[in-house]
């Protein structure tokens, strides 16, 4: 799994601890082994810190493999196995050895949170009830899924609220195995500030923090390179009226937490707004709206937004196409499967970035730029409409989202392929899109409105040309 500066921060402290153990006892083998293994730490860490984001992206295999051979190396030689013990109770994402990409798809749930999620008909309103997955869409942006299937945003506010994570919990293990339903990339989500705060309970009262005083457990919560842990230790010593060497171990659950609620107030949580993840103008989006220069009501409010979304796509296609387009080989490109956990993150594309990801493309730039995506991975779900997030136009349109079938033998199209991109360009027999999943890459290409085979029976049709409702 990724490997971040938040990791290395740990493992470093965690040797350098050891080291000095070594040291006072005088065991040199044991020093020495250690300090081998810090100093491949310290230089991945510099790496990580110096290298651009994009650069270090294409070395990352590379740089996982050495952490790898670190850790194992401290294991075999030393009998260091705490180290992956403690990261694991820690909830810190340790390499897997599966492949340069495999943590995206790790994290991808293998069957949809609520079944009613893949088929077609409308999302009963009401809710929220209780949450059952979430995921980041965009910058400050939560997206929480209930067991109704509805989808309702967090925005705003503090991350530790965004993500009802008032202790700020890292992704990764301990927090699954402590009831998280999804991360933002670096961080668990949690169905509940309650849920979030036990998880916090269940670390403090665990076997990695437990023996420890308070001021060793905030130092290892809140390490110095991050932050200013003397002042957090101040701070959570003022809130509880407890010292700095009270063990963990002999405090009293109320002491605890008395300590969890210092821990949250110091972390910060600063409620937003919380709303349904649905188009606020209430335009039905069954309407098939015509009419004059105008366009009918809504659709040239649309049309005039669609630069919000189409500057996403237009950007996404820019991109080198090394960036752009499916990895031959095993391995997938990250920012396809970027577009999955965005635009449908329940689904598992078992084949990488060979799935087909034309959906969760236009999916990722509805969402990234502010509108109602489906969150789903086929192009089906534009034509399900569940939301009522779209309008339904009678002929293509520029910016309009067009949607192709292949399978006619379904009233309600429950399962099948199709094809689904950005119209860019039209004429009285073929449609242009601007899309994903079109030879391999982001790119432009035509398709025909209509085909028919020898016999005459359609075999492939441009089924709607949608726009999104405004918000």
């Amino acid at each position: 799994m990724t490997v971040s500066i938040h990791d290395l921060h740990l493992l470093v402290d965690t040797l350098e601890s050891e080291l000095a153990t070594a040291n006072a006892t005088k065991d040199n083998a044991r020093a020495a082994d250690l300090q081998s293994s810090l100093m491949e730490m310290k230089v991945l860490r510099a790496r990580l810190l110096i290298a651009d984001a994009e650069a270090f992206a294409t070395q990352l295999a590379t740089s996982r493999g050495e952490v790898e051979n670190a850790i194992a190396r401290i294991r075999s030689k030393t009998g260091l196995s705490f180290v992956r013990s403690l990261a694991e109770d820690l909830g810190i994402p340790l390499p897997s050895g599966k492949g340069v990409h495999s943590d995206i798809l790790e994290e991808l749930p293998k069957e949809p949170p609520v079944a009613s999620m893949d088929q077609p008909g409308r999302i009963t309103t009401g809710g929220p009830s209780t949450f059952v997955a979430a995921r980041m869409i965009r910058p400050q942006t939560i997206l929480y899924t209930d067991d109704g299937g509805r989808d309702f945003l967090r925005v705003g506010g503090s991350r530790s609220w965004r993500n009802c994570n008032p202790g700020n919990i890292r992704k990764g293990g301990f927090s699954k195995n402590n009831g998280s339903i999804g991360n933002d990339g670096s961080f668990a989500i949690f169905p509940s500030k309650k849920v979030g705060r036990d998880a916090i309970e269940a670390l403090l009262r665990g076997r990695s923090y437990g023996p420890l005083t308070l001021e060793a457990a905030i130092n290892r919560y809140a390490p110095k390179i991050e932050n200013d842990t003397d002042a957090y230790v101040d701070f959570v010593v003022q809130q509880t009226g407890l010292n700095r060497s009270d063990v963990l171990d002999e405090l009293l659950i109320a002491q605890i937490r008395s300590i969890i609620g210092a821990i949250e107030k110091m972390e910060g949580w600063k409620p937003g707004e919380e709303k349904p993840h649905l188009p606020a103008s209430g335009f039905a989006g069954d309407e098939m709206l015509t009419g004059g220069g105008t366009d009918g009501q809504g659709t040239s409010a649309a049309i005039g937004a669609s630069e919000e979304w189409m500057n996403i796509a237009r950007r996404e296609a820019a991109l080198p196409a090394v960036q752009r387009s499916e990895v031959p080989g095993p391995k997938s490109n990250p920012r396809i499967l970027e577009y999955f956990r965005v635009g449908s993150n329940w689904f598992d594309p078992k084949k990488g970035d060979e799935e087909e990801w034309c959906a969760v493309f236009v999916n990722y730039c509805l969402e990234m730029s502010g509108h109602v995506g489906t969150n789903h991975p086929g192009a089906r779900s534009f034509f399900w409409n569940r939301k009522n997030q779209f309008i339904r136009l009678p002929e293509p349109r520029n910016f309009s989202i067009g949607v192709r079938r292949y399978d006619f033998s379904q009233p309600n199209w429950e399962t099948g392929s199709g094809h689904v991109g950005f119209v860019v360009d039209y004429t009285s027999t073929h449609v242009t899109l601007l899309g994903g999943n079109q030879s391999e890459t982001i790119t432009k290409q035509e398709y025909p409105l209509l085909v028919t085979d020898g016999d005459g029976t359609v075999t492939a049709k441009f089924v709607a040309f949608m726009m999104p409702v405004m918000n």
